[in-house]
């Protein structure tokens, strides 16, 4: 009796398999419908027309302006940071004691939570064993510093 298993329990598995495969069926041509209204045509044909342009490769003044603002950028170069200070005054007087060493300076200004604040710093060194020379020469005449990347 075990080969003789329930036959109506059979025919219902059929039927939802049926009715499962007509479902598919249904979502099957539903999203063939659909595609056509989301697809784009990407045939150019003569629908388009492509308008392409050169830059003109002879202009002489062109390559010397791209050829000295090609040598300005570069991603590795690193300053020192002297320091931060509230006094300008002082910021200065830093300032000319570091040029005073050899090592050129400058400041920046910057405005923090209302106040104005002055950056000490050395100027712009290409590569990352330069500024760690400067920083020996400021740490053997008594300054600190700190090596950053420059990321302006």
């Amino acid at each position: 009796m075990a080969a003789n298993e329930d036959p109506f329990s059979e025919a219902i598995q059929l039927k939802k398999a049926k009715k499962r495969l007509l479902g598919a069926l249904v979502i099957l041509v539903i999203l063939l419908v659909l595609s056509y209204f989301f697809l784009d045509d990407r045939s150019i044909g003569d629908k388009q027309h492509i308008k392409i342009s050169f830059i003109d490769e002879h202009n002489d003044s062109l390559d010397e302006v791209i050829d000295s603002e090609s040598k300005t950028i570069s991603f590795n170069n690193y300053y020192i940071q002297v320091g931060v200070f509230s006094d300008k005054n002082k910021s200065n007087e830093l300032i000319s004691q570091i040029k005073s060493v050899g090592i050129e300076c400058l400041m920046d200004e910057i405005a923090k939570d209302n106040q104005n604040l002055y950056l000490v710093k050395t100027t712009i060194y290409n590569n990352y064993s330069e500024a760690e020379a400067a920083l020996d020469v400021l740490k053997n005449n008594k300054f600190s510093g700190i090596i950053k990347k420059n990321n302006s």
